[in-house]
Protein backbone atom coordinates (compact mmCIF):
# COMPACT_ATOMS: atom_id res chain seq x y z
CA UNK A 1 0.00 0.00 0.00
CA UNK A 2 1.67 3.20 -0.72
CA UNK A 3 1.59 6.26 0.78
CA UNK A 4 -1.43 7.68 -0.38
CA UNK A 5 -3.54 4.61 -0.36
CA UNK A 6 -2.77 4.21 3.24
CA UNK A 7 -3.23 7.72 3.90
CA UNK A 8 -7.37 7.57 2.59
CA UNK A 9 -7.53 4.34 4.40
CA UNK A 10 -6.67 5.99 7.54
CA UNK A 11 -9.05 8.47 7.11
CA UNK A 12 -11.78 6.34 6.12
CA UNK A 13 -11.34 4.72 9.31
CA UNK A 14 -11.26 8.07 10.92
CA UNK A 15 -14.22 8.71 9.73
CA UNK A 16 -16.17 5.50 10.35
CA UNK A 17 -15.25 5.55 14.16
CA UNK A 18 -16.45 9.46 14.10
CA UNK A 19 -19.47 8.59 12.45
CA UNK A 20 -20.42 5.59 14.64
CA UNK A 21 -20.80 8.35 17.85
CA UNK A 22 -22.67 10.33 16.10
CA UNK A 23 -24.94 7.83 14.94
CA UNK A 24 -25.19 6.74 18.73
CA UNK A 25 -26.67 10.07 19.95
CA UNK A 26 -29.44 10.12 22.20
CA UNK A 27 -31.47 13.23 21.69
CA UNK A 28 -29.87 15.47 24.53
CA UNK A 29 -26.69 14.39 23.61
CA UNK A 30 -26.80 16.62 20.63
CA UNK A 31 -27.09 19.74 22.54
CA UNK A 32 -24.03 19.23 24.79
CA UNK A 33 -21.29 21.98 24.44
CA UNK A 34 -18.19 20.91 23.27
CA UNK A 35 -14.97 21.98 25.05
CA UNK A 36 -13.46 24.33 22.02
CA UNK A 37 -13.63 27.77 22.76
CA UNK A 38 -14.37 30.25 20.07
CA UNK A 39 -12.22 33.27 19.31
CA UNK A 40 -15.21 35.73 20.57
CA UNK A 41 -15.35 34.16 24.46
CA UNK A 42 -18.70 35.59 24.06
CA UNK A 43 -20.33 33.44 21.74
CA UNK A 44 -21.15 29.98 22.76
CA UNK A 45 -19.03 26.65 22.58
CA UNK A 46 -20.78 24.94 19.61
CA UNK A 47 -23.16 22.02 20.49
CA UNK A 48 -22.27 18.93 19.31
CA UNK A 49 -24.74 19.26 16.37
CA UNK A 50 -22.59 22.32 15.28
CA UNK A 51 -19.78 19.75 14.97
CA UNK A 52 -21.34 17.60 12.61
CA UNK A 53 -21.99 20.66 10.37
CA UNK A 54 -18.13 21.60 10.51
CA UNK A 55 -17.70 17.95 9.97
CA UNK A 56 -19.96 17.97 7.45
CA UNK A 57 -18.37 20.56 5.11
CA UNK A 58 -14.39 19.97 6.33
CA UNK A 59 -14.73 16.73 4.78
CA UNK A 60 -16.70 18.00 2.32
CA UNK A 61 -14.18 20.03 1.10
CA UNK A 62 -12.30 17.30 -0.67
CA UNK A 63 -14.94 16.67 -2.88
CA UNK A 64 -14.84 20.06 -3.88
CA UNK A 65 -11.22 19.75 -4.75
CA UNK A 66 -11.60 16.40 -6.79
CA UNK A 67 -14.88 18.27 -8.51
CA UNK A 68 -12.89 21.10 -9.45
CA UNK A 69 -9.42 20.58 -10.54
CA UNK A 70 -7.44 23.73 -11.10
CA UNK A 71 -4.24 24.48 -13.14
CA UNK A 72 -1.64 26.35 -11.47
CA UNK A 73 1.09 26.55 -8.14
CA UNK A 74 0.48 24.53 -5.38
CA UNK A 75 0.84 26.46 -2.40
CA UNK A 76 -0.23 24.75 0.71
CA UNK A 77 0.79 21.03 2.02
CA UNK A 78 -0.57 18.57 4.91
CA UNK A 79 0.93 20.87 7.52
CA UNK A 80 0.68 24.06 5.92
CA UNK A 81 -2.69 23.93 5.24
CA UNK A 82 -2.81 24.84 9.47
CA UNK A 83 -0.68 28.02 9.31
CA UNK A 84 -3.28 30.98 9.48
CA UNK A 85 -4.55 34.05 11.33
CA UNK A 86 -6.48 31.79 14.00
CA UNK A 87 -8.56 35.54 14.40
CA UNK A 88 -9.33 36.08 11.12
CA UNK A 89 -10.37 32.45 10.10
CA UNK A 90 -11.99 31.23 13.08
CA UNK A 91 -15.29 33.18 12.83
CA UNK A 92 -15.57 32.14 9.58
CA UNK A 93 -15.53 28.12 10.24
CA UNK A 94 -17.17 29.63 13.39
CA UNK A 95 -20.66 30.97 11.66
CA UNK A 96 -20.20 28.00 9.07
CA UNK A 97 -20.98 25.56 10.92
CA UNK A 98 -24.11 26.99 12.00
CA UNK A 99 -25.27 27.32 8.60
CA UNK A 100 -24.60 23.56 7.27
CA UNK A 101 -27.03 22.44 10.58
CA UNK A 102 -29.80 24.80 9.54
CA UNK A 103 -33.09 23.81 8.66
CA UNK A 104 -31.82 20.24 9.52
CA UNK A 105 -33.10 18.25 12.73
CA UNK A 106 -29.99 16.38 14.84
CA UNK A 107 -31.41 12.96 13.79
CA UNK A 108 -30.58 13.98 10.00
CA UNK A 109 -27.42 14.61 10.69
CA UNK A 110 -25.93 10.73 10.58
CA UNK A 111 -27.24 10.11 7.46
CA UNK A 112 -25.59 13.68 5.99
CA UNK A 113 -21.97 12.71 7.35
CA UNK A 114 -22.75 9.32 6.10
CA UNK A 115 -23.38 10.13 2.94
CA UNK A 116 -20.40 13.16 2.94
CA UNK A 117 -17.80 10.92 4.71
CA UNK A 118 -18.50 7.74 2.05
CA UNK A 119 -18.57 10.20 -1.28
CA UNK A 120 -15.50 11.54 0.01
CA UNK A 121 -13.82 8.46 0.64
CA UNK A 122 -15.08 7.04 -2.86
CA UNK A 123 -13.89 9.94 -4.83
CA UNK A 124 -10.65 10.50 -3.80
CA UNK A 125 -10.02 6.10 -3.99
CA UNK A 126 -10.48 7.15 -7.56
CA UNK A 127 -8.72 10.32 -7.90
CA UNK A 128 -4.70 10.39 -8.46
CA UNK A 129 -3.11 12.04 -5.55
CA UNK A 130 -1.44 14.48 -7.69
CA UNK A 131 -4.65 16.13 -8.34
CA UNK A 132 -4.55 19.50 -7.63
CA UNK A 133 -8.02 21.79 -6.70
CA UNK A 134 -8.94 23.93 -4.27
CA UNK A 135 -7.53 23.33 -0.78
CA UNK A 136 -9.87 26.22 0.75
CA UNK A 137 -6.55 28.41 1.22
CA UNK A 138 -4.83 27.96 -1.75
CA UNK A 139 -4.87 25.18 -3.88
CA UNK A 140 -3.00 21.87 -3.01
CA UNK A 141 -2.45 18.01 -3.97
CA UNK A 142 -5.31 15.85 -3.07
CA UNK A 143 -2.66 13.66 -1.35
CA UNK A 144 -1.67 16.27 1.02
CA UNK A 145 -5.28 17.31 1.16
CA UNK A 146 -6.64 14.09 2.34
CA UNK A 147 -3.79 13.96 5.21
CA UNK A 148 -4.72 17.24 6.65
CA UNK A 149 -8.32 15.53 6.59
CA UNK A 150 -6.95 13.05 9.16
CA UNK A 151 -5.57 15.61 11.37
CA UNK A 152 -8.94 17.27 11.26
CA UNK A 153 -10.86 13.64 12.12
CA UNK A 154 -8.62 12.78 14.92
CA UNK A 155 -8.84 16.47 16.41
CA UNK A 156 -12.18 17.06 16.10
CA UNK A 157 -12.73 13.47 17.22
CA UNK A 158 -11.67 14.49 20.76
CA UNK A 159 -14.31 17.53 20.54
CA UNK A 160 -17.16 14.81 19.66
CA UNK A 161 -15.99 11.71 22.82
CA UNK A 162 -14.70 14.55 25.43
CA UNK A 163 -18.23 16.13 26.13
CA UNK A 164 -19.69 12.66 26.03
CA UNK A 165 -17.50 11.41 28.55
CA UNK A 166 -15.90 8.44 26.14
CA UNK A 167 -12.21 7.68 25.40
CA UNK A 168 -11.27 8.25 22.12
CA UNK A 169 -12.13 6.82 18.89
CA UNK A 170 -9.14 7.81 16.77
CA UNK A 171 -7.27 4.39 15.71
CA UNK A 172 -3.59 3.91 16.23
CA UNK A 173 -2.93 4.77 12.74
CA UNK A 174 -4.37 7.43 13.12
CA UNK A 175 -3.35 9.40 16.05
CA UNK A 176 0.50 8.35 14.47
CA UNK A 177 -0.27 10.25 11.38
CA UNK A 178 -1.99 13.22 13.00
CA UNK A 179 0.65 13.42 15.59
CA UNK A 180 3.39 13.37 12.82
CA UNK A 181 1.86 16.35 11.08
CA UNK A 182 1.54 18.58 14.23
CA UNK A 183 5.45 17.46 14.75
CA UNK A 184 6.18 19.10 11.11
CA UNK A 185 3.16 22.27 12.08
CA UNK A 186 5.20 22.57 14.79
CA UNK A 187 8.68 22.84 12.80
CA UNK A 188 7.29 24.99 10.15
CA UNK A 189 6.02 27.82 12.80
CA UNK A 190 8.72 27.68 15.41
CA UNK A 191 11.54 25.89 16.91
CA UNK A 192 11.32 22.19 16.39
CA UNK A 193 10.59 19.12 18.76
CA UNK A 194 8.09 18.41 20.93
CA UNK A 195 8.62 18.76 24.83
CA UNK A 196 10.04 15.62 26.08
CA UNK A 197 6.83 14.94 28.74
CA UNK A 198 4.29 14.91 25.41
CA UNK A 199 6.25 11.48 23.87
CA UNK A 200 3.15 9.66 23.86
CA UNK A 201 1.19 10.80 20.72
CA UNK A 202 -2.12 11.48 21.78
CA UNK A 203 -0.58 13.13 24.64
CA UNK A 204 1.11 15.40 22.43
CA UNK A 205 -2.24 16.42 19.97
CA UNK A 206 -4.44 17.18 23.12
CA UNK A 207 -1.53 19.67 23.83
CA UNK A 208 -0.87 20.96 20.14
CA UNK A 209 -4.25 21.52 19.59
CA UNK A 210 -5.40 23.01 22.89
CA UNK A 211 -7.55 20.00 23.87
CA UNK A 212 -5.85 19.04 27.52
CA UNK A 213 -8.19 18.24 30.22
CA UNK A 214 -5.30 20.12 32.21
CA UNK A 215 -5.60 22.95 30.60
CA UNK A 216 -3.11 24.79 28.53
CA UNK A 217 0.06 23.52 27.91
CA UNK A 218 2.68 25.81 29.63
CA UNK A 219 4.72 25.91 26.50
CA UNK A 220 4.82 29.32 24.70
CA UNK A 221 4.62 27.58 21.26
CA UNK A 222 1.17 25.77 22.01
CA UNK A 223 -1.35 25.65 20.89
CA UNK A 224 -0.62 25.59 16.93
CA UNK A 225 -4.37 25.15 15.93
CA UNK A 226 -7.68 25.77 17.90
Amino acid sequence: MDSYERSVEVLDQELRGVLGVFADLGDRDWSLPTNLEPVDRAKPHWSLLQLAGHFAASIGLTRTLVAEPRDGQVARDRASFFIFSRAEVAPVVYDHAYKMVEGKKPQDMPGVLAETFGMAIEEARASQPTLVGSGYYALMELGEFVASRVVEAVVHGLDLTDPLGRDPVATADGVAMCASILDQLLARRTVAGRPPDLAADLDWIRAASGRRRAGPYPDHRLPLIG
